[in-house]
């Protein structure tokens, strides 16, 4: 079997590419702290939460994500698929993993250090319920973030021509015609039961951790122990609007802008007349109506032995 077995799951096309090329001397790094450890390399899309939740069920002990949030998204839901409890880390071959920067793991060497000490808390997730393609409803966990309206626009953009431009600024040159042409969207919000309003937004997140989008901190105060999701609306702004605030995008201070709203809730519900676009870990999934529940503590996840992790 594979007790005590440690995998590792590679994305090889993660960072358009660059993972193939840095998992060798990962790997030659990864062994000589851990000892041997099982690579397995993903095909395509949706496989590797075929292979997690296979890993999983074998026995195995850890369960190292080398990739981007998207391989992190699709490990985390193969293994609350299964029927064990492995713990899992993250080793960022790839740049723009925003979870693994709220985690304060955002380079090789403090992912390896984080992985040789192996410390694991149980952190939270949360589970999506959507309208999938072609209308039919869909469910996906999420571990960083969803977010609708132009977050989910430029994730679609994402996966075109703008592979071109460098990671952090790609996500928002996938925004730019979006916000150039003043697309925005009437949703109305439900948190847990107790509150109900109906905003023009521009984007919106549902967060778990910090950041999004390649660096955009979307939720400078979210924490992924408190079993709430830390939900951001960013109402109706213009491309100059947004231009002229680029620096609180990245640097924490993002609630100082008078259309930023922010909540903490454990539930969200989000609706609109209109169709309104989905993102979950930074890959298109559907459109609104979008519910999201948190699962307090569902994973076994490897951090830092001291984290500061955006604090």
């Amino acid at each position: 079997g594979h007790r005590g077995v440690t995998a590792a799951i590679v994305n090889p096309s993660a960072g358009s590419g660059r993972a193939r090329h840095r998992w060798p001397g990962a790997a030659r790094m990864l062994a000589e702290q851990l000892g041997p450890v099982k690579a397995c390399f993903t095909e395509g899309p949706g496989h590797a939460t075929a292979l997690a939740r296979e890993l999983a069920d074998a026995g195995c002990d850890l369960l190292i994500v080398a990739g981007g949030d998207g391989t992190l998204n699709e490990v985390v839901n193969g293994i609350l698929l299964g029927s064990s409890d492995p713990r899992v880390g993250v080793l960022p071959l790839a740049s723009g993993g925003d979870f693994a920067r709220t985690l304060g793991l955002a380079g090789l060497a403090p992912a390896l250090d984080a992985l040789a000490a192996g410390n694991s808390r149980r952190i939270d997730v949360f589970r999506a319920r959507f309208r999938g393609p072609g209308g039919a409803p869909a469910e996906r966990c999420f571990l960083n973030a969803a977010s609708f309206g132009l977050g989910a626009v430029a994730a679609l953009g994402v996966r075109g021509w703008y592979r071109a431009v460098p990671g952090s600024a790609r996500y928002l040159a996938a925004a730019i015609p979006a916000l150039a042409s003043g697309r925005s969207f009437q949703v109305t919000l439900c948190l847990d039961d107790s509150f109900s309003a109906t905003f023009d937004i521009t984007t919106a997140a549902v967060a778990n951790g910090q950041y999004q989008g390649g660096g955009i901190r979307i939720a400078p105060e979210a924490d992924i122990e408190d079993g709430l999701a830390d939900i951001t609306v960013v109402e109706r702004v213009s491309l100059a609007e947004v231009a002229a605030n680029l620096p609180i995008l990245y640097s924490g201070a993002l609630y100082s802008h008078p259309k930023v709203r922010h909540w903490r809730a454990a539930r969200v519900r989000a609706e609109a007349e209109t169709e309104v676009p989905v993102e979950l870990d930074g890959e298109p999934v559907g459109t609104l109506p979008l519910e999201v529940e948190a699962l307090p503590q569902a994973l076994r996840f490897i951090l830092p032995p001291l984290r500061q992790a955006g604090r």
